[in-house]
């Protein structure tokens, strides 16, 4: 890409009309409704670490052109009375993406939410650990290994008035068992 430096290089504003990872072509109303060439799009990070976004035909974007026309850079996208910004509250951080899911970050709550998921994978080289003072799970837990509890091992009946808990297969007990209701034998 040449550079910008050149006498008239404006910021214009358009609408993209193709895209591809890094690069689109924006059609530019205020020149007669010219269609640029391949424009790279601006990112916060490239190399090591990389962010790459993809925008929608038809997005609102800013772009910078040499003085031809013929040559430049997206600067990014561009809210719009068409495309509305996701919250009007300067304390939310929030990427919303096209299937509904939501990853949101509240400043004054000190609370982030991640909504309209649908499956979450999270893959570690070694441990996740999770330092909080409570943690609830609401569905059901399948672990896939081992469950140590180290501080213990509680469990209630759930609402249905069912067995608080069912072990299939051998329990081995290190230590003492102690019982406050009956001990019943089912072969």
């Amino acid at each position: 890409m040449d550079t910008l430096n050149e006498a008239g290089a404006t910021i214009k504003f358009g609408t993209v009309s193709a895209s591809k990872p890094g690069f689109a072509r924006v059609r530019l109303p205020e020149a007669d409704n010219m269609r640029t060439m391949w424009l790279p799009i601006l990112y916060p990070k490239t190399q090591n670490d990389q962010a790459c976004w993809t925008y929608d035909n038809g997005e609102q974007v800013a772009v910078l052109l040499d003085a031809r026309g013929e040559d430049g850079v997206i600067l990014g996208a561009i809210y719009s009375d068409a495309d509305r910004p996701p919250t009007a509250s300067p304390d939310k951080f929030i990427v919303k993406f096209k299937d509904g899911a939501v990853f949101e970050y509240d400043c004054a709550m000190h609370t982030a939410t991640l909504q309209g998921v649908q499956n979450v994978f999270i893959q570690a080289g070694t441990k996740v650990t999770i330092d909080a003072v409570d943690t609830e799970i609401t569905g059901n837990l399948t672990v896939g290994k081992v469950l140590a509890a180290n501080g213990g091992l509680t469990a209630k009946a759930g609402a249905g008035g069912g067995a608080a808990m069912t072990i299939a297969g051998d329990t081995r007990v290190n230590g003492s068992l102690t019982a406050s209701g009956t001990i019943t034998e089912h072969s």
